[in-house]
């Protein structure tokens, strides 16, 4: 999720009806510039070459968790359909092949493999969902780096991530700690105890390898506590 202010202009977006590898490709209305969902960057138009700041604020979840929770919540409708019965995105989830029959240049992992990606100090990493079931700890440049993802979590729940410097994290007695604050993790409420100085979100978003690797092909892969 990106923020919509940019030189003291609100944006507003809409899809451009293009793809640049797999991945949408949007354009503003206020400079006709065409900004890649996947990198925040502007590809071409007046604001080509700028970038949109990442917010940590998206969350990605199933609709029966997000009513139970917010069960006052209002629903938009398309010409009056609120839903549809089928559901378009099951054939594509069950697959082994990417968008449209695509398949991944970059072999480290596979085509379809589900990641939380990021970018740090500008270097993009990827971590597969596999390696931070329960969550991991990895050395990512000059910070640390925690990702978790409930066990048996459905695919379109969100990875939460932070970063640290310092000494950084470590499983102790079932659960993850912040070793500068001795702050635990609360895998319910998704985030550290508050008084864990030092302990930043960390800006991501999930994503299947076919598509980062092909916007990032210089990705770093995490695959295990380090």
């Amino acid at each position: 999720m990106y923020g919509r202010d940019y030189a003291e202009k609100e944006l507003r977006f809409e899809a451009s009806g293009g793809l640049m590898h797999y991945s949408l490709v949007m354009r503003d209305k206020e400079t006709d510039s065409y900004w890649s969902l996947m990198s925040g960057e502007a590809l071409a138009g007046e604001l080509e070459g700028e970038r949109l700041v990442e917010l940590p604020v998206g969350i990605k979840t199933q609709w029966k968790d997000w009513v139970a929770e917010h069960p006052d919540t209002l629903v938009l409708s398309v010409e009056g359909v609120e839903h549809e019965e089928r559901n378009h995105y099951e054939e594509y989830f069950k697959s082994d092949e990417g968008f449209r029959g695509s398949t991944a240049e970059d072999d480290r992992l596979p085509t379809k493999a589900p990641i939380f990606s990021f970018q740090l100090d500008g270097r993009p990493y990827a971590v597969p969902f596999s390696a931070i079931e329960s969550g991991a700890a990895f050395r990512a440049g000059d910070e640390w780096v925690f990702a978790y993802r409930s066990p048996g979590a459905a695919i379109m729940h969100s990875t939460v991530a932070f970063r640290s410097k310092g000494e950084g994290f470590e499983q102790r007695d079932g659960a993850w700690h912040h070793l500068p604050s001795g702050a635990r993790f609360d895998p319910v409420a998704g985030a550290f105890e508050a008084r864990a100085p030092g302990v930043n979100p960390l800006n991501g978003f999930d994503t299947f390898w076919f598509n980062w690797s092909m916007n990032h092909p210089d990705s770093m892969i995490l695959a295990g506590s380090e």
